[in-house]
């Protein structure tokens, strides 16, 4: 065994160890591309998804063989995995070793799937042409875009207190979805394009939501009106919303051309934090549940960037030079 392998195997054993860390919890990182992919070169790196169950110092390629853009995954309750591609919607029933494709030639460009955490079969997508859901699991999708002014749906939220109560983040503002999709009608932030929107655990009837060039704006009633809370925060394109489990007055911002911003105070107030990040424009952000000073960036052909200390430093951590668009933890 090499001296690098044995250092790797010992921390990894000495971070299982420590007490709080809790081993199933899994990270989703999904790789869209990479400024080092040639073709018909030996080193061209992997693309697609990876997963890691170490808190990020090991990680191991759950995708394809092929160059498949990824943009966004997540696992449902039941342990099925589901990926969101330019290709479409794949499904895998084994923890990442194969995969299906569950959709046809009318569903691509698909930019996240959100899995209803009640019913694991009901998987929903946002896509650049609509909404589309599934109920069976993948068999058969069903376009839910009655009510929306413009299609192109950059992200979803089902409401974990009532999951057919559905939120969409679109090019003209929030729709909301009181019976599963089935109608929208606007709720907030009329006319500017919504980047990213999340949602507060222990307290659902707090909603957040990233935009494009106007910061962040804040919901404490369940979505029916929407405030911005920006002082502080000079960059204003919001791509990536990430929420302490453990402290909701902790909120983390992944913006473009700032890198990370930090709120310990509700969003009252924002602090940059990106000593260490060598790319600013951080396009995913996750936190992991059992150790929330662990945070991960992604970023836009830096690769993905991790802090021990709650954001204050960060250190590079995977996939040098590629566009980490997607993170998520179960």
């Amino acid at each position: 065994m090499s001296k690098f392998r044995f250092l790797m195997l010992v921390l990894t054993v000495l971070l299982l160890s420590e007490p709080g860390f809790a081993q199933h919890e899994t990270i989703y990182m999904s790789v869209l591309n990479s400024r080092k992919h040639r073709l018909g070169a030996m080193d061209n790196p992997t693309v697609g998804l990876f997963i890691s169950t170490d808190a990020g110092v090991t990680w191991q390629h759950k995708g394809w063989r092929g160059y498949i853009r990824t943009f966004y995954a997540e696992a449902g309750p039941d342990g099925t995995m589901w990926s969101a591609c330019g290709n479409g919607v794949f499904r895998s029933a084994d923890h990442g070793e194969t995969w299906r494709l569950t959709t046809g030639w009318e569903m691509t460009e698909v930019l996240k799937v959100r899995v209803n955490p009640a019913d694991p079969s009901t998987v929903y997508a946002a896509t650049a042409y609509g909404i589309f859901v599934t109920s069976d699991n993948g068999i058969t999708w069903k376009a839910r875009n009655s009510g929306l002014r413009v299609p192109f749906t950059s992200d979803l939220l089902i409401d974990i207190s009532d999951t057919k109560r559905i939120f969409a983040a679109t090019e003209y503002g929030i729709y909301r979805s009181m019976n599963e999709g089935k109608n929208w009608s606007l709720t907030g932030i009329e006319g500017k394009g919504i980047r990213v929107l999340a949602q507060d655990h222990r307290n659902p009837n707090i909603l957040w939501a990233g935009t494009e060039d106007d910061g962040v704006f804040r919901s404490t009633d369940g979505g029916k009106s929407w405030h911005p809370l920006n002082l502080g925060l000079d960059d204003k394109t919001v791509y990536a919303v990430a929420i302490d489990p453990t402290d909701s007055r902790t909120i983390y911002l992944g913006t473009h051309g700032g890198g990370v911003y930090r709120s310990t105070d509700n969003g009252k107030n924002w602090s940059q934090k990106k000593l260490g990040l060598t790319n600013l424009e951080v396009h995913a952000i996750t936190i992991l549940p059992s150790r929330p000073e662990i945070v991960f960036a992604g970023t836009l052909n830096g690769g993905l960037f991790r802090s021990t200390n709650r954001g204050e430093s960060w250190e590079f951590n995977s996939q040098e030079g590629a566009q980490v668009w997607g993170l998520s933890v179960r």
